[in-house]
């Protein structure tokens, strides 16, 4: 979103910027041409800092919206006259910056909204659709286990096209309901939470989703440890574990993913372990509406930054914490 605002040129600046390493010059101060990103310190947070380089220019920074945004080469408060002189025109003060800032995070969230709120009608058409896809699921499952004994049993004796007839209505029931939490985060709250077999709705899961996408990113998933007791959750619980395993699939560059059980006193902790790029820690940052990481854009494009926003919301819905990690 925020990257269409500076592209559309919708958010004015008279300055240079760097956004997520993508340079925008000025419509007033130009590029002089003299500094690179190195000049650039990497310590993008959620409030302003500011450093002057080599070259004598300084360079603002700030993470707006979980987007790396510096205002580069201006000439800052603490300038001595010669200074002012040298670089004559470029003046930004602090106060400039911190206003500008404000100004960007204004634009972003009224352009979400307006994106929003047109998605959302557009999915409430979808309403019908949702109802008959919950009619495919029943009766697909309905012809599987007529091949055996459970679902397991019965998915290793089926023929080659009621599998497939499963699995896809599965995953598209699973994409639906994520989508519906994306524009409905009452919707994560849907129901009466039940007593769940933790581990068998994950294993179920694991089945379908190491047949289909893992199979298609030749990616294995390993299950380690155990679970013994049930736990009252939502319908909506299973977007957690989907969105991380999915994600695990799609951007890890090893061929294994482990799904670890951890059962404790009073809980259980499950966490899905692979091989990838370094994470941010932060996860209210990484699970914002929309918001992909430099990596994620780069291994696909086509990501919407849907799965961790409605874990997320699903995760608050439970009281539970989610989070991530790198090392």
């Amino acid at each position: 979103m925020i990257e269409k605002l500076f592209e559309n040129k919708i958010v004015s600046h008279d300055f240079p910027i760097f956004m997520n390493d993508t340079f925008y010059d000025g419509t007033r101060i130009k590029s002089l041409k003299q500094c690179t990103q190195d000049c650039i310190k990497d310590d993008f947070q959620n409030v302003i800092t500011y450093s002057r380089c080599s070259h004598g220019l300084t360079h603002y920074r700030k993470s707006v919206k979980g987007h790396k945004i510096a205002i580069t080469e201006v000439v800052g408060d603490r300038y001595a006259h010669d200074g002012k002189i040298k670089y004559k025109g470029r003046s930004v003060t602090l106060s400039d910056a911190l206003s500008w800032y404000s100004y960007v995070e204004r634009h972003h969230d009224v352009f979400e909204k307006i994106v929003f709120e047109r998605a959302s009608t557009d999915f409430d058409k979808f309403h019908e659709f949702t109802k008959w896809t919950d009619q495919i699921v029943f009766y697909a499952e309905k012809l599987l286990v007529k091949n055996g004994v459970g679902v397991k049993d019965s998915y290793s004796k089926a023929p080659a096209h009621v599998k497939s007839l499963y699995k896809i209505s599965s995953m598209l029931k699973d994409s639906l309901d994520s989508t519906g939490i994306y524009f409905n985060p009452a919707a994560a709250k849907y129901g009466k939470r039940r007593n769940t077999d933790i581990y068998r709705m994950i294993h179920k899961m694991v089945m379908i989703l190491e047949h289909t996408e893992g199979s298609a990113f030749n990616k294995k998933i390993r299950m380690k440890g155990s679970v013994k007791r049930e736990y009252d959750v939502y319908e909506s619980f299973k977007i957690i574990p989907l969105s991380f395993i999915q994600n695990a699939i799609k951007y890890s560059t090893s061929n294994e993913i482990t799904v670890r059980f951890e059962e404790l006193t009073d809980s259980v902790v499950i966490s899905v372990i692979s091989t990838g790029n370094l994470l941010q820690n932060d996860i209210e940052t990484l699970c914002q509406r929309g918001f992909r990481t430099p990596w994620a854009k780069y291994m696909h494009h086509d990501g919407k930054g849907l799965g961790l926003y409605a874990s997320n919301v699903v995760a608050k819905a439970h009281s539970y914490k989610i989070g991530v990690g790198s090392k």
